[in-house]
């Protein structure tokens, strides 16, 4: 039974009163706390601001004499009874129950803890697979350093959030298994987009100098948001033969130390493919090699500044990629490019829209391919490396795309040539300056067939444009200044003029 005898306190305290604390014993304070279970709560109290302790909740409740109902005062909860009425991320400090109001598991709650020294691996994904036969929830790391020394996969509906850089992911990975992913999902094994759907990871620094970081393989809308990188073995993010994958927020002061470095990678798993794969802690398993074209995915306000000097920023690699799009964001520091995509692979539909490409030895280089591209948008780009001694190749270099718009963008620095293009049909470029270059500013080199308006060509120590063979550009309201040459042709080269 509820124990409704006021608790003995302080009575009425006059300053002016000769005030004797013996007095005092006797005395009952209107404001003390009433303890028992929660079942035993009277169903009104006595008093405006009455407490009740419910002992088996942990939670004390104030009655409110206006609203005519018990709220809450203080308390932490239990792990069955949760704080009432609190956010996701309220209710993932103080509980790990999934309620119908508040799916959160708070990793703590369950034992893992994110002491630098522990390896919680088994434990995440033991919690991870518990939550996934819940139907899904958010499972929050609180402050701290977790090692997992197996890689956790991530269920359906599943968030793992954490506490923002001061949550810190680190795989432990023995010597001569570098390299596998810190972080995947389940069904990486699946075949076409069969994998876990609609999980996020948010809010978590990695730092994990012997693994990748977060790969999704196989899997269906992906939300990675906040993600800071710092040391990492390949990638921060690694997107394989995945579809509907949005990275926003993610910030990387370090590249990969392995022979593949960007901080960001999208990819397809090829047959034969020996890379991307999960490790249980015993072992690494593959990432299903169907060739699943990794489709529809957006990196977003992102910073990419490593102090390592990583050979690319953003790497588009190994198989055909469909609609992928960076926009908003900032890459410097690349000892190769800022963003790549290898020769002869399959590229479609690729925007890359306000992007500011700083101090690397190139900016954009989309590796040859004669043909089987198409759609190519680059818009709002600034490509600039000031230092001569960093600068080499080219500013912008792409080729194989059947359709390409180029808008509002500057190239500058001392590269080889600023733009350069191959086997390309239907190329418009517009409002586009190229200062600095060693060479050309504009090169139509082979089989490219291009219309090149309202655009600048400065400061270059060879041509202005240049048409090479079986190339067709027309040209007009191109101002040229300081150049070798206004224009050197061995295809076709037409200038027209507008009334």
């Amino acid at each position: 039974m509820a124990d409704r005898t006021p608790r003995l306190g302080l009575g009425t305290f006059d300053p002016g009163d000769d005030w004797d604390h013996t007095d005092t014993v006797e005395a009952v304070d209107e404001h003390a706390i009433v303890r028992g279970p929660i079942a035993e709560r009277p169903a009104s109290g006595e008093y405006d601001d009455e407490l009740y302790h419910a002992t088996d909740q942990g939670i004390t409740w104030r009655w409110d004499a206006d609203g005519g109902d018990w709220t809450y005062f203080s308390g932490q909860g239990s792990a069955d009874r949760p704080v009432p009425g609190t956010s996701h991320f309220e209710a993932a400090r103080v509980v790990h129950a999934r309620t119908a109001e508040t799916p959160v598991w708070n990793v703590e709650a369950h034992g893992i803890e994110g002491d630098g020294t522990t390896e919680v691996g088994q434990a995440v994904h033991d919690l991870l697979e518990t939550v996934a036969q819940a139907g899904g929830g958010i499972v929050y790391f609180p402050p701290g350093r977790y090692l997992l020394e197996r890689t956790p996969l991530i269920g359906d509906d599943t968030i793992l959030l954490g506490a923002g850089r001061a949550t810190v992911l680190e795989g432990t990975r023995p010597d001569g298994d570098e390299g596998r992913a810190l972080v995947s999902n389940r069904g990486y094994d699946e075949r076409g987009y069969d994998g876990a759907s609609n999980w996020a990871v948010c809010n978590v620094r990695i730092d994990s100098p012997k693994s990748t970081g977060i790969m999704p393989a196989h899997a269906d809308t992906v939300r990675l948001e906040n993600i800071y990188g710092d040391r990492i073995y390949y990638h921060h993010i690694d997107i394989v033969s995945s579809r509907n994958v949005t990275v926003d927020g993610f910030r990387a002061t370090r590249g990969g130390e392995g022979d593949s470095d960007a901080p960001v990678q999208f990819d397809s798993q090829r047959s034969g493919t020996a890379w991307n794969s999960v490790w249980d802690g015993d072992g690494d398993a593959l990432v299903a090699d169907d060739e699943t074209p990794t489709r529809n995915c957006t990196l977003a306000d992102f910073e990419i500044d490593p102090a390592n000097g990583p050979e690319y920023g953003v790497h588009l690699h190994r198989g055909e990629t469909e609609s992928i799009t960076l926009r908003d964001g900032h890459i410097t520091g690349c000892q190769y490019t800022a963003i790549r995509a290898d020769p002869d692979e399959e590229i479609a539909d690729l925007t890359i829209d306000g992007v500011s490409c700083l101090e690397n030895a190139r900016g954009i280089t989309l590796g040859h391919s004669e043909s089987g591209r198409r759609e190519l948008t680059i818009d709002n780009v600034t490509i600039r490396t000031d230092d001569p001694d960093v600068a080499s190749g080219s500013g912008v270099y792409a080729a194989g795309f059947d359709g390409a718009a180029i808008s509002n963008v500057t190239v500058d620095g001392a590269f080889t040539n600023a733009v350069i293009f191959d086997d390309m049909t239907d190329l418009k470029l517009s409002t586009v300056t190229a200062t600095g270059a060693d060479d050309q500013a504009f090169r139509f080199r082979e089989n490219v067939d291009a219309t090149l308006t309202t655009a600048r060509a400065a400061n270059c120590g060879s041509a202005g444009i240049y048409s090479g063979p079986g190339s067709s550009v027309a040209y007009g309201g191109v101002t040229f200044d300081d150049v070798g040459e206004t224009v050197v042709v061995d295809g076709e080269l037409r200038e027209w003029s507008s009334s």
